[in-house]
């Protein structure tokens, strides 16, 4: 009895100790988002996305369903030490075609999105009192616009860092990321320091983030080097909003367009030069139902030994609110594609939606929305819509739709 006993407190001791750190992981939280719907077109058929460019106007031209789903759990003492683990799956679902979409033959996917500990309150008071080490797969730095998707610039990936060292004001950054596929070809390194909150002007702040990149193998692989830098100016207060003007430019393994640093082989496939500009503000002004945003973007790709490309957008999405319930939100954009010694590719779209909201604004999540989608374009920009709208170069789009993010 007495052994059985001591084997009973063994047992709870050892529930203890495991159990330990869940104890302390009070306030979990859920984040996600979530855009899904159903749709068909002017030839019948399934719903068609139109896009030539490495963004597309968003309302209305959305023909996937795509899901995130994130759990934080946090570790430590409000007042001490803590730590937060962070889980973010991805779900994508292309067909539809039944109430059970399996993950085989690309009807279902389910992708790793972010999987990374954050943990501050190490250092005490000073420069590095409110500083955050992190180690794991994460979103880094990202900017987007939101109306076209286009994510300008985004450093995210498998790394670790330091963020949030005061400068009294400003802040700085570093970290490492890497990326490749786990055996002896190319992995891509990327150093980068990126400083922010930096107050310049009244109601204005600038921030800027320099990535260097550098291949390396154990293998036969060739290894390359770049560096790409980005730098932004927000102005707050603008129309009731924001405005952001931001730059980025590459050289080599950090130029090609749109997504680099982040999906970057630095092999010394590419040399060449690129940037893009991107102007982006969203307006609210006081007084009013109206809200909204514009963008105008302008990229350009200079291969050493390959025709310069140049994409030049300009679209803008306002929306009135009839009531903090119901809106209707009308999104214009043009895209513009030319190839040095080549054709030019056009493509405008217009896209009305009635919309139904539990708040009104444009941020106001989830939402309900119906639409219908005109699209045209010229025999260079291609078939549209997987050639469904053929011969003609031009079509229509409609349906219903429900996006939100918590």
């Amino acid at each position: 009895m007495k052994m059985r006993f001591k084997l009973l407190a063994v047992s709870a001791a050892m529930a203890s100790l495991f159990a330990a750190p869940a104890a302390q992981a009070e306030g979990v939280e859920f984040h996600g988002y979530l855009r899904t719907g159903v749709g068909s077109t002017s030839e019948g058929g399934d719903q068609k996305c139109f896009q030539i460019a490495p963004a597309k106007y968003r309302l209305g031209n959305e023909c996937e369903t795509y899901g995130e789903a994130m759990v934080v759990v946090p570790f430590g003492k409000q007042d001490g030490a803590w730590a937060k683990y962070n889980l973010m799956l991805a779900t994508v679902e292309n067909n539809g075609q039944g109430d059970f979409e399996s993950s085989k033959g690309d009807k279902f996917t389910i992708a790793s999105r972010q999987n990374f500990f954050q943990a501050g309150g190490f250092f005490g008071k000073g420069a590095l009192e409110d500083a955050k080490v992190w180690v794991g797969k994460r979103y880094y730095n990202r900017h987007d616009v939101h109306i076209n998707d286009y994510f300008y610039w985004n450093n995210s990936g498998l790394g670790a860092g330091i963020e949030d060292i005061s400068l009294g004001g400003p802040k700085l950054a570093f970290a490492y990321h890497q990326n490749g596929n786990g055996d002896n070809s190319l992995t891509t390194r990327r150093f980068s320091a990126r400083a922010y909150e930096f107050e310049v002007n009244p109601n204005g702040k600038l921030e800027g983030e320099f990535v260097f990149l550098k291949g390396s193998t154990a293998g036969a692989a060739s290894e390359g080097d770049g560096y790409t830098f980005m730098v932004q100016h927000t102005q707050s207060g603008v129309f009731g909003g924001f405005n952001k003007l931001a730059l980025a430019v590459g050289k080599d393994e950090g130029a090609g367009g749109a997504w680099k640093p982040t999906y970057a082989t630095a092999d010394g496939g590419f040399k060449g030069s690129d940037f893009r500009i991107i102007e982006q503000l969203y307006f609210a002004p006081a007084g009013t139902k109206i809200s909204g945003q514009a963008t105008i973007v302008l990229q350009q790709v200079k291969p050493d030994n390959a025709a310069k490309q140049t994409w030049f957008s300009i679209g803008a999405r306002p929306q009135y609110n009839f009531s903090d319930n119901f809106s209707v939100a009308v999104e214009g954009g043009y895209d513009q594609v030319k190839t040095s010694g080549g054709a030019t590719a056009k493509l405008a779209k217009l896209t009305v939606a009635p919309q139904l909201s539990l708040s009104g604004g444009f941020w106001a999540r989830p939402v309900f929305r119906a639409f219908a989608t005109y699209a045209k374009w010229n025999a260079p920009a291609g078939a549209q819509g997987g050639g469904v709208f053929a011969p003609d170069t031009n079509g229509m789009t409609y349906g219903v739709q429900v996006e939100a993010w918590w």
